[in-house]
């Protein structure tokens, strides 16, 4: 399940959960094709936690606009 924590888009297995406890889906936030990024407690090449303490997701969105801001901190750097 992907959820960006920052504005909310997700993808068809969140929407699947969403089916069943809400009648008013955000349609237009279901964005299956988008990519989904993770910076919770596993090893990834980038931590966004400086510039988002909260979020454990981002879709490729949000994440293109926090590392052009950089808000990304990458490992090789």
């Amino acid at each position: 399940m992907a959820y960006c924590d920052v504005c909310g888009n997700f993808d068809d297995s969140h929407f699947e959960d969403l089916k069943e406890t809400y009648q008013d889906i955000p349609k237009d936030a279901h964005q299956p094709d988008l990519y989904y990024y993770w910076d919770a407690p596993i090893e990834e090449d980038y931590s966004w936690r400086d510039a988002h303490p909260h979020v454990d997701c981002m879709c490729e969105i949000c994440f293109d606009i926090a590392n052009h801001d950089k808000q990304i901190i990458w490992a090789d750097h």
